[in-house]
């Protein structure tokens, strides 16, 4: 693990913002109420984007997959079953362009 992974961490910041939100109850001036309050939301922000980006990459990991195994398949029922070691004929001279 990383020297400083702990930073990363859930129970981490649940911790750090559990503490600092009840430093928040404190009577303090608007200004440092202000930077709790943006603090707390734009790291709940960063959290929550963090988790859709790995929800969308995940989805897109698994699409990728499913296409694959389906391509697969698709080549599999291309071939004889009885010609298995045949190779699969050309359909043309490929051309680049």
């Amino acid at each position: 693990m990383r020297r400083f992974g702990f930073l990363f961490s859930v129970k981490f910041w649940a911790a750090v913002w559990i503490a600092v939100l009840f430093v928040g109850l404190l009577p303090l001036p608007p200004a440092v109420e202000l930077l709790v309050l943006v603090g707390f939301l734009s790291h709940a922000a960063w959290f929550v984007r963090g988790r859709l980006r790995r929800t969308a990459q995940r989805r897109a990991l698994a699409l990728a997959e499913r296409a694959e195994e389906e391509e697969y398949r698709r080549g599999r029922r291309r071939t004889l079953p009885g010609d298995a070691s045949s190779p699969r004929p050309a359909r043309g001279e490929l051309t680049r362009h």
